[in-house]
């Protein structure tokens, strides 16, 4: 079955680049015939989608790598990584992969626009929120001198939960805490900030390394302070993919 088209050739050849090896070398070590990749790659010609999979782990990196979608965020196995992590990168990287092309051709993703109608039309309460509350975190409102965020809810199908590896607000602290210290330091700062305003959008740059899989790109943020029905104050957070490439 052939899937993939040209753009996934050129992503072939900087994934090569990467590697520092010449294509040549990677169809060695991918068991792959040069001259018909080469022939493929210079003619536009469709690539079956056996050969990536060879190449994906000739080369030691996900299958999304090379596909025409390019998500926002990247991610791909250390140069250092057990066997095991590798895999769970490239396993975690490819889905990833799935629901970046899912959500650009469908558009079955809850928009920043309809988070933001909800905090307007609520004023800020978490209330008629059955519909959300899976897609964001909840956060403790943090102080000056704190030195983590402090978690209270992370949802089920929130960016965190899918890409950085979190099972809940019990492991944040695990997970997070191997962030550059820069990194969480940013993240408090901007939680300190977000909590006098009604809500921050920022885009966020991150580059991280958890458990053998670095994890490179830009996400969306949204921040506000919210309220629950008995008072009580949380700073929200709703992240998303910054935008696909189109094919």
């Amino acid at each position: 079955m052939s899937i993939f088209h040209m753009s996934v050739g050129e992503n072939i050849l900087k994934a090569c680049k990467l590697r520092g090896l010449s294509l040549s070398r990677a169809c060695s070590l991918a068991d792959l015939r040069y001259s018909t990749l080469h022939s493929q790659i210079s003619n536009g010609r469709e690539i079956p989608f056996s050969t990536i999979d060879k190449l994906a782990l000739a080369l030691n990196m996900p299958l999304g790598y090379f596909s025409a979608h390019e998500p926002a965020i990247r991610i791909e196995p250390t140069a250092d990584a057990t066997p095991g992590q590798a895999k769970a990168a490239r396993v975690l990287a490819d889905q990833l992969q799935r629901e970046t092309t899912a959500l650009s051709d469908w558009g079955a993703q809850i928009g920043l626009e309809e988070v933001l109608d909800w905090l307007l039309s609520t004023g800020n309460r978490l209330v008629k929120h059955d519909w959300l509350i899976e897609s964001v975190d909840l956060f403790y409102p943090v102080a000056k001198g704190d030195t983590m965020l402090h978690p209270y809810r992370i949802g089920a199908n929130s960016l965190a939960t899918r890409y950085f590896r979190l099972l809940g607000a019990r492991n944040y602290n695990d997970v997070v805490g191997k962030f550059h210290r820069t990194f969480i330091e940013s993240l408090i700062e901007a939680h300190l900030d977000a909590s006098t305003r009604r809500y921050a959008i920022t885009d966020v740059k991150i580059d991280e390394v958890v458990d053998g899989a670095r994890i490179t790109g830009t996400y969306r943020r949204l921040l506000a302070p919210v309220t629950d029905a008995k008072g009580d104050r949380f700073t929200l957070l709703f992240s998303k993919l910054a935008q696909f490439t189109a094919r």
